[in-house]
């Protein structure tokens, strides 16, 4: 009996782990969907309304989606701080990387770092296309993390229980 409850709480503790796999997945995605909205809010309240940028950051803190929010409000943050005359590039870089809820691989976080290298620092139209570029690049990470999600949740899921199935039989 103690075998079969072992056996049952192994296979459930690896397919939760699978299945956390799947999540993450996910939340990954949906993440990178946020960052892409925000950007065209930002895009519009840059161009259009020419809001200044610490009136923008605090702004999209309380009014962006999860994780994006956090992203901004570091940078909000940092930005009050004063860091002592550090640029704003270096503001937004590090707050980029403080914010690890956005769940950035390195070439994402590099096209918002880069992003950050345009912001507040040239006139209207150039932060537009600056915008604009990292939204479609941040678009194209999107749908690859959306096909890596379609074609790796079954398999995490999968090899989650089938591990806890293999460790069982092993055990019993």
């Amino acid at each position: 009996m103690i075998n079969a409850i072992g056996a049952v709480l192994l296979i459930g503790g690896t397919a939760a782990f699978g299945i956390s796999g799947v999540f993450r997945l996910r939340a990954r995605s949906r993440s990178l969907a946020v960052i892409i909205g925000t950007l065209g809010v930002m895009q519009s309240e840059i161009c259009d309304r020419l809001t200044p940028m610490p009136e923008l950051l605090s702004q999209l803190s309380e009014e962006a989606a999860y994780p994006a929010s956090l992203l901004f409000k570091n940078a909000e943050e940092k930005m009050k701080s004063g860091l002592g005359g550090v640029s704003f590039a270096t503001i937004w870089r590090q707050a980029v990387s403080d914010t690890p809820e956005l769940m950035l691989k390195c070439e994402e976080a590099s096209v918002l770092h880069e992003l950050g290298q345009s912001l507040g620092k040239y006139n209207a139209e150039q932060q537009k296309r600056a915008l604009q570029y990292a939204e479609r690049k941040m678009e194209d990470f999107r749908k690859k993390a959306d096909n890596e999600r379609d074609t790796n949740s079954k398999l995490h899921a999968f090899l989650g229980v089938t591990a806890g199935v293999f460790a069982a039989v092993i055990l019993i």
